[in-house]
Formats: C-alpha cells, structure tokens, sequence
C-alpha cells in the first residue's frame, strides 16, 4: 500500500471499517484509528461524513463499471434470443465474480445501497440517475426489440433486481465462506433470471 494516496486510504479504510462493523455503528473515529490518521485529514479531503460515505460507494461504482466496460463496447447486435441472454448471462458473471473478489467492497456496497445515505445523494443529484448500470439494461432494450420481452417492464426495476439479488447472494457465500465454482454460478445465475422471468412474465 505504499504508492496509496491519504485520499484513497481513507477510502479504504472507511469501507473496511464499515464492512466489519456496520454503517450504521461506523465512526470518524474508527475509520481514523484503522487509516492511523486524524479526522480532520477527513474534512480536508471529502468535508462531511456523508460526502466520505459517497466517495466510497463511487468509487465501487466506477470499479465494476471499468470491470465491465469491455464488454459493454462489444457488438450488440443479434437477431437470436439465446445470444441476447447469452450476452446478458457473461455481463452478469463478470459482475458477480468481482463481488465475490472484492468482500469488504461488496459489503460496504450493501450497507451504502440500503442506507438513507444514498437516498440523500441521490435527492440532492450527487448520484446520476443515468448511471452504467442502467446504461447495460438499455442495451438489452435495444437488443430486445425483435422480442419484446423486456420492453415488458419498467428499466428502473430490472436493475434494481439484478443488481441487489447478486449483491445479497454474494454476501451469503462472502459470510459463509463457500467456495463459488462454474456448477455455483450456474445455479445462482439460473435463480437470478428465474426471477427476472417472474418479473417480465
């Protein structure tokens, strides 16, 4: 961690502290005693707690988007459903393994998402609601036009479902410890859309 900034360690360590303890138990305090820095280093950098808490969940953000960018640059184009699933089943394996590869960001990740932090944020535009995620689910919209089974439903709640059931099913194997092989995925994919189907059915 040498070439880490006092900017991104403060980052870090306030995920890992809320990883370990909960946000909502989570002080200044604690995260300046794990960074071994003082909290006014805090104020200095990100001004407020709450800006702290945001820079945090973004900077998470902006990591699985960059872990799904090369994909989402790839041809979309397919006159075949089982490719257009195909596609959407490779995006959401690589999103689900960097879950899984990154616990204390995937935790802090659920805490943030289920918090009143992100709804302050995102009242006050700090959050873009025109955000990646959306982005990829408008991909599958366009792909879905000889189809018309996702136009069934409102953009907004396919990301939210297959966003939060992956976050919460790789939480269950973070805290369990349980080794995620392809014969795991598989089945956790097949539980995903089988949900996405009750939803556009």
């Amino acid at each position: 961690m040498a070439s880490i900034t006092k900017k991104d360690l403060l980052l870090d360590c306030t995920m890992r502290t809320v990883a370990e303890h909960g946000l909502m138990s989570v002080s200044m305090q604690m995260i300046t005693k794990m960074a071994g820095t003082s909290e006014g280093l805090i104020y200095k950098h990100y001004g407020t707690k709450e800006e702290l808490l945001l820079h945090c969940y973004l900077s998470i953000y902006e990591e699985i988007k960059e872990t799904l960018d090369d994909l989402v640059k790839e041809p979309h184009k397919t006159d075949d459903k089982d490719e257009m699933f195909a596609f959407l089943h490779k995006i959401w394996k690589r999103f689900f393994i960097y879950l899984l590869n990154n616990k204390y960001k995937t935790l802090y990740f659920y805490e943030y998402r289920n918090s009143a932090y992100i709804k302050t944020a995102a009242m006050s535009g700090k959050i873009d609601p025109k955000n990646f995620f959306a982005e990829l689910v408008e991909i599958f919209y366009a792909l879905d036009e000889k189809f018309d089974i996702l136009h069934k439903i409102d953009i907004k709640w396919l990301f939210y479902y297959v966003t939060d059931v992956s976050v919460v099913f790789a939480i269950r194997l973070i805290n369990e410890e349980t080794v995620c092989d392809e014969k795991m995925l598989d089945t956790i994919w097949n539980l995903v859309w089988g949900g996405e189907g009750w939803l556009i059915n």
